[in-house]
């Protein structure tokens, strides 16, 4: 196993839509990249199957760091790296009770496991936590995706944003004054069982997500069926779909809104801009991981704003295209 210092990293999921983003960004910065794919199709690929054990603990024993593009629920690679060691960042989007899972096995661990590690999740986890640091008496926590209906994304993807909005046949509202293009917006609740994928600073708070599609016609649609009840009818009819796999990313307008609260009232307020969603948490998986080979890890499993804080981070989300906005909530 190579030394934590050499910038050699495996990529689980490396054809999908996420994964070849990250595969560019990493290589952008001169690392040594192993492709790790279901069916090998190229030299230099390695057969990585989630589903079966003897196929994660190999790839677990040979790579000190994995990107994780792939979102299984059976957690099989994560569980294999906190067995024999090493570090994992999974940049997909998990359901709340799987990191549960993963945590109540976690004790006695070898490796270190990160999980929601992307960009929302991920860097909006490290906002939240700021700005509970500044308002340790909110009772709220507030999210608003900004997602457009011809972003780049993979299956998985598409899957995962129709499911969190079709899992309610009506979903609660909010009006939130997003910065420009979007304006304040009519946002539609999401992914109500998930909260928000923030680990233990949620623990006590109510959690609301939300979502705000970026072409008007398809948020007046969206509306329009949350109004009279019928999300849960319309799933014949997916609200965005997957692109190809090219690895060329779309640059669609982004302004995630994080918000923390009191009895109702918004505290304060921050929103995470950038062009292209995809293309920035490919981004955001570079930067969780050069930080991990600066600093001492701890072994265990993780949420990202137990690891890394937003002051430490915030220059490279710069760097990398993010910018990072107080909202004048007036």
């Amino acid at each position: 196993m190579q030394s934590r210092k050499a910038k050699r990293v495996l990529i689980v999921g490396a054809r999908g839509a996420l994964g070849r983003l990250t595969v560019r960004a990493f290589e952008a910065c001169s690392w040594e990249i192993v492709r790790g794919t279901r069916a090998p199709v190229a030299h230099g690929d390695i057969g990585v199957a989630l589903d079966r054990i003897d196929s994660v603990r190999a790839a677990a024993r040979d790579h000190d760091l994995i990107i994780n593009a792939v979102p299984h629920g059976d957690l099989l690679m994560e569980r294999a790296v906190l067995e024999y060691g090493g570090a994992l960042i999974n940049i997909s989007a998990l359901p709340a009770a799987a990191s549960r899972a993963l945590r109540a096995v976690a004790g006695g661990a070898r490796g270190t496991v990160i999980l929601n590690a992307g960009f929302v999740p991920g860097v909006s986890n490290l906002v939240a936590a700021d700005l509970l640091r500044a308002h340790p008496e909110a009772d709220e926590l507030e999210l608003v995706l900004t997602i457009s209906v011809f972003s780049t994304r993979g299956p998985a993807g598409a899957a995962f944003v129709d499911h969190g909005l079709r899992v309610l046949a009506r979903h609660r509202t909010a009006v939130v004054p997003l910065p420009e293009p979007f304006g304040e917006s009519d946002c539609v609740g999401f992914s109500e069982d998930d909260a928000g994928w923030l680990g233990g600073i949620a623990e006590g708070r109510v959690v609301r997500v939300y979502v705000r599609l970026a072409e008007p016609a398809a948020q007046r649609c969206l509306l329009a069926q949350n109004r009279a009840g019928t999300l849960t009818a319309s799933s014949g009819c997916p609200v965005v779909t997957a692109t190809p796999a090219t690895g060329r990313a779309s640059r669609e307008p982004v302004a995630h809104w994080i918000a923390v609260k009191l009895r109702g009232n918004r505290l304060a307020a921050r929103t995470l801009e950038c062009a292209g969603h995809y293309a920035h948490a490919a981004r955001c998986a570079l930067m969780f991981a050069e930080n991990l080979l600066e600093e001492p890890r701890r072994a265990g499993c993780f949420d990202p704003e137990e690891v890394f804080t937003f002051d430490e981070l915030k220059p490279k989300l710069a760097g990398s295209g993010i910018c990072t906005v107080d909202a004048d909530l007036g």
